[in-house]
């Protein structure tokens, strides 16, 4: 019974010793994550328009005291690098971290740019320690601007890992048996846990609206107005819009007609001018001959009231020249059939 109860307690020690050898054996592990968001940190929803700008952000958490750390992170050519847009983690502290980047300085994937960044401890610094990040945390985030329609990759690429079989390598994270900066490193044999490509669909950017006349509509963009609509009528009948919408605050002078692009941005804002009609309620009466009555006997004018005031088109619209003789043309026609002219200047 001795024999058989030594007998089990030898195998026990020796199956917690194989354990123990095998997990301190095991190969240190970093594990990378990657993150493409706007550069707000917000997710990107469905496809970006050509021209925006994009945020990308690579996480590393480990079971070891980093090292030297060299990170390429590839990204499709339908991207460029914005100038200037990184921001590394000093991962040995303030002061203490020596960092280096480049672009397109290293051999990348065909169709590929590369953004790569280096961290070094400066060991000169007091106090200095390899960091073990238990956690994941940010070491870098930099700007990336779309530029051709595409549907574009950002990644960290594993076959650059630097290995005892790959010694030429860019992608590794050294690690420390210990805090020591001074310590032995090893950079090759970790265990590299790399997130999959994340792709983004660039589509190209939607075109500015345009806004049109319909039959007497005029669109004057130089002087930011809209006119020749007849007093009386709706505005926007006389109006259409390519690539956007548009909205109307009202019929009479001094309205706006506010334009937006496709996704609802505004885009242009125009003010309405209804000839004749100077007290912007969108028809032409008596009212208004005596708004243009008071306007010559004292200061005059100015602004869409001005143009509406210029019914026999003796000014331009940039220089309206308002006179009585606008003030007899108005009244001569509300004498007879009433005023409907919807564009003296053509």
């Amino acid at each position: 019974m001795s024999k058989k109860v030594i007998s089990l307690v030898l195998a026990v020690v020796m199956a917690v010793s194989v354990f123990s050898i095998c997990a301190f054996a095991a190969d240190p592990t970093a594990v990378w994550t990657l993150e493409v968001t706007n550069t707000d940190g917000t997710p990107i929803s469905g496809s970006i328009p050509t021209g925006t700008e994009i945020k990308v952000t690579v996480k590393l958490q480990s079971d070891f005291y980093i090292g030297t750390v060299g990170l390429p992170v590839f990204y499709s050519d339908a991207f460029s690098y914005v100038a200037n847009s990184a921001v590394l983690t000093e991962i040995y502290g303030a002061g203490a971290t020596r960092t280096g980047t480049s672009v397109d300085s290293i051999d990348a994937p065909s169709g590929y740019g590369v953004f790569y960044a280096v961290y070094v401890p400066n060991s000169s610094v007091a106090g200095v320690a390899s960091p073990m990040y238990s956690t994941a945390t940010t070491i870098l985030t930099f700007n990336l601007v779309a530029d051709t329609e595409a549907v574009a990759e950002v990644k960290l690429d594993a076959a650059a890992q630097k290995t005892a079989s790959n010694i030429g390598g860019k992608f590794y994270c050294g690690s420390r048996a210990s805090a020591d900066v001074t310590t032995d490193e090893a950079i090759t044999g970790q265990v590299f846990t790399v997130p999959a490509a994340v792709e983004v669909t660039i589509a190209n950017a939607a075109a500015d609206p345009v806004l049109t006349g319909v039959n007497t509509g005029v669109v004057d963009s130089a002087n930011g107005y809209v006119y020749g609509v007849p007093a009386g009528q709706n505005v926007a009948d006389f109006f259409t819009v390519e690539n956007g919408t548009f909205t109307v605050s009202g019929n009479g002078t001094g309205e706006t007609l506010t334009v937006y692009t496709t996704g609802g941005a505004e885009f242009a804002t125009y003010t309405v001018v209804i000839f004749g009609d100077l007290n912007g309620d969108g028809t032409v009466t008596g009212a208004d001959t005596s708004v243009l009555k008071l306007a010559l006997m004292g200061a005059g004018l100015s602004g869409a009231q001005a143009v509406a005031a210029d019914v026999n088109g003796s000014g331009t619209p940039a220089a309206p020249e308002v006179t009585g003789a606008d003030s007899s043309v108005i009244k001569l026609a509300l004498i007879g059939a009433g005023y409907s002219v919807a564009n003296p200047y053509a």
